[in-house]
Order: structure tokens, then C-alpha cells, then sequence
């Protein structure tokens, strides 16, 4: 994913879709907006940060400290494992 905005400490942030892990929901090139002071829930789209990407997933199931994601497309979606709640950057509220 591309960035514009990724600052916890701004309400929205900007990024475009990079790959096909989201398919059909959002395909490669659109833009996402996030709200990054929402509280997240199961079924939500998420951006949040590993290392130095950014990723696109869908939450399955929030635990105490760790969210598990994944991708809509199960053939085309890699697995990231259990996501920290402090690597999230925001919840998806608008794709264009």
C-alpha cells in the first residue's frame, strides 16, 4: 500500500491498494480513507503497519492484545499472523 497521511495523531489518513489480497471489496489502485481514532470490530477493513509496509485486511477476531486479519481473497491474500492493536493505523470508512 502506498501512504499520504499515516499519523496516529491525525484523525484520517490516505492509501492506495497495492495488491489483490482485498478482491473483490477493493481491487489494486483504489484509495482508502481511514479513521484512525475509531475503535476497531470484528469485520471491520484495517490498515496497519509491519516493519516498513502497510496492509489491508479484514479483522476476524479481536483478542486482548492482538487482532487476527485477513484477506477476502484466500488464494491471493498472504497470511500475516496475529496483528499487535498498537500496529493498527485505522479502520477503512471510505473507498474511492
Amino acid at each position: 500500500m502506498n501512504l499520504y497521511f499515516p499519523h496516529k495523531s491525525l484523525p484520517f489518513s490516505r492509501f492506495k491498494v497495492k495488491d489483490k489480497s482485498m478482491e473483490p471489496a477493493y481491487l489494486e489502485g483504489d484509495h482508502v480513507l481511514t479513521f484512525n481514532w475509531s475503535k476497531i470490530r470484528e469485520h471491520d477493513v484495517i490498515v496497519f503497519r509491519s516493519g516498513r509496509i502497510y496492509f489491508l485486511k479484514r479483522v476476524i477476531k479481536i483478542d486482548d492484545s492482538f487482532i487476527n486479519v485477513e484477506g477476502d481473497s484466500k488464494k491471493l491474500s498472504s497470511k500475516v499472523g496475529p496483528v499487535e492493536i498498537s500496529s493498527v493505523v485505522g479502520r477503512v470508512i471510505f473507498k474511492y
